[in-house]
């Protein structure tokens, strides 16, 4: 019985490690690729739509993790704009996320300088941490093709993202300039991500587990 016991222990030791992995190697690094991904974006016309990694293929994007309260993130969405003004091109995406704790308020900076192609996504902290962001502001720039060409953590400036938008531009292999189909009030919920989905399975294994051992002593 004791046997039984310490095999089961050691089976979920290794699922929580693996599950570990996941998470570490779910985090973009320059030349790595974005994690899969989908959610619910407001469009700057304020229109709902669905953008993934997956519809979002040949468009280079850039990610914005922000807050309205944050002075860094202040700064550096003006130049996000100059940037997107001088460098960016017809399909291109931005994705800004507030993580300031009030919707309206990110929003409205975010409507402040919100330029075509700017998507803004509100309060979602499992796509922070599906990126691994510890701090803010951080822009992650990726090409079509999904290979992350640029990781910018605090300030960083117009001239450094404009180096990584055109780097991307350079890198995709295919240009998608397709209109992103944006309904009103319209919206599909977003996928489980993969961890999460591990993370449940993981939490299911170990209750049915530990249900066993209960019985097991009467």
């Amino acid at each position: 019985m004791r046997g039984g016991i310490l095999r089961l222990n050691a089976i979920f030791l290794l699922l929580l490690i693996i599950l570990a992995s996941i998470l570490v190697l779910a985090q973009p690094k320059e030349g790595g690729r974005i994690p899969y991904f989908t959610l619910t974006a407001v469009g700057r016309d304020g229109k709902n739509c669905t953008l993934s990694s997956t519809s979002l293929t040949g468009r280079t994007v850039l990610i914005a993790f922000y807050a309205y309260w944050c002075p860094h993130c202040n700064k550096e969405l003006p130049e996000l704009a100059a940037a997107w003004n001088q460098c960016s091109k017809g399909g291109d995406v931005a994705i800004l996320v507030g993580l300031g704790g009030n919707s309206t308020r990110d929003y409205d900076l975010f409507k402040k300088y919100a330029l075509d192609g700017w998507y803004f996504v509100s309060e979602n902290y499992t796509f922070a941490k599906l990126f691994g962001i510890e701090y803010i502001p951080a822009v992650i720039i990726a090409d079509g093709n999904g290979v992350v060409r640029q990781v910018n953590v605090g300030e960083a400036g117009r001239g450094k993202y404009c180096i990584g938008i055109n780097l991307a531009h350079s890198k995709s292999t295919q240009n998608n300039t397709v209109p992103i189909p944006c309904e009103q009030n319209k919206s599909k919920p977003p996928l489980i991500p993969l961890e999460l989905a591990v993370a449940l399975v993981i939490i299911a294994l170990i209750t049915i587990a530990a249900l066993i051992r209960i019985r097991g002593k009467f």
